[in-house]
């Protein structure tokens, strides 16, 4: 699912446990991404926040482990708290990004059960017109 606020752009998997689009995801990345708008002002280019969370309105009861930045905002759903990030990251890319990098099948020990990522559309403009001139 992808979709746009005035701050973001959204792209969601589907929950491989549901089968649907969660909404209590989208809600949680909504939020985060208001609080980054929000703090953009006043926190440095290298601001980040990580964090993991219950998804009280998740259908399937998953926890969500969240990394947030000016650049970007990914969240993991259905994998514990110290799960690796690096890889976590990697498996986002090889899903969602054109030049993502294929990986082996063994370097996640547990796989998100949904990701998502919400990306501000300043940034999201400028890649596009990078990739237009390209």
């Amino acid at each position: 699912m992808i979709w746009k606020t005035q701050t973001h752009l959204f792209t969601a998997t589907v929950c491989q446990k549901t089968g649907e689009h969660c909404p209590a995801l989208a809600r949680m990345a909504e939020k985060l991404a208001q609080a980054m708008a929000a703090a953009a002002p006043v926190t440095a280019e290298d601001f980040e926040i990580a964090g993991s969370s219950e998804l009280a309105h998740c259908p399937a009861g998953c926890a969500a482990r969240f990394e947030a930045s000016h650049e970007s905002i990914r969240i993991f759903c259905g994998v514990d708290a110290d799960a690796d990030g690096d890889r976590l990251n990697r498996f986002v890319d090889m899903i969602l990004r054109p030049a993502g990098r294929a990986m082996p099948s063994g370097l996640l020990s547990q796989t998100p059960c949904a990701v998502l990522e919400a990306i501000p559309t300043e940034r999201n403009t400028a890649e596009a017109t990078i990739n237009a001139t390209a």
